[in-house]
């Protein structure tokens, strides 16, 4: 693995880990898996995944979002922003020679898998593997707010409009129930049935909005991070892929 670094599209840099496929033949261009983390998380989270992508024989790149990681920092960061930071990777990985521009897969796990589904809402990608994706950005903040026992008059509405006018967009738009649905390509949603942080029951909501015969994992006894059930997702998350190019 080579450590990289990408331009931003605000003038910052993403830090991110390439990990070249198998060159048979140095002309081939490869499939390229693209993988994004969640809040608070780093490229170096999701490196478990790495061997699924290994032993497909394509390349893999792992990035920090900005302000995670070795990533420059900026003013605040949201699922759009993620989104942003997805698409500046993938266009440099369009760049490389060794790439097939047309075999691009984005793999995200919580926003990281909101922000892959906005940006397959907009941008041309061969697959997404969503892994514990929300439904709406709104409900999460409810949520929270809930817990907090912040008033739901007054409060919690003033909160969410100055959250939508501070990120420069609307929830609707930006959220996965929304955007899955206007996904061309192929779609795997993943979530563990514990999860404590997202429901499994958004899942299901997603579920219901994705094209027909989106293919769905429900893990037991998992909870927002899938870590502990890479034995069993790792098989599951190949196959997928596998079809995605063949």
């Amino acid at each position: 693995a080579a450590s990289v670094r990408i331009n931003a599209i605000d003038g910052g840099a993403l830090f991110g880990w390439w990990i070249p496929g198998n060159h048979l033949d140095l002309a081939q261009r490869l499939p390229t898996v693209i993988v994004l983390h969640g809040w608070g998380a780093n490229s170096s989270l999701m490196l478990d995944i790495a061997p699924w992508i290994q032993r497909l024989g394509f390349n893999g790149l792992f990035i920090d979002a900005r302000s995670h990681g070795l990533s420059t920092e900026t003013d605040f960061m949201s699922l759009p922003r993620f989104a942003e930071d997805l698409e500046s990777a993938r266009a440099w990985a369009i760049a490389r020679e060794e790439v097939n521009p047309l075999e691009l897969i984005a793999i995200g796990h919580s926003v990281g898998a909101g922000a892959a589904l906005l940006s397959a809402s907009r941008t041309q990608w061969a697959g997404i593997v969503s892994l514990s994706a929300f439904a709406h950005p709104e409900d999460m903040m409810r949520r929270y707010m809930d817990e907090h026992k912040i008033p739901r008059r007054w409060i919690q509405p003033w909160i969410i409009n100055r959250v939508q006018s501070i990120i420069g967009a609307r929830f609707d738009e930006i959220a996965p129930v929304n955007t899955v649905q206007k996904i061309q390509c192929p779609i795997l949603l993943a979530h563990g049935k514990e999860d404590k942080e997202v429901p499994v029951s958004e899942a299901a909501r997603l579920l219901q909005q994705a094209p027909q015969g989106t293919p769905s994992i429900f893990l037991e006894e998992t909870g927002h991070d899938l870590r502990s059930a890479i034995s069993k997702l790792g098989p599951e998350v190949i196959s997928f892929l596998e079809k995605l190019v063949t």
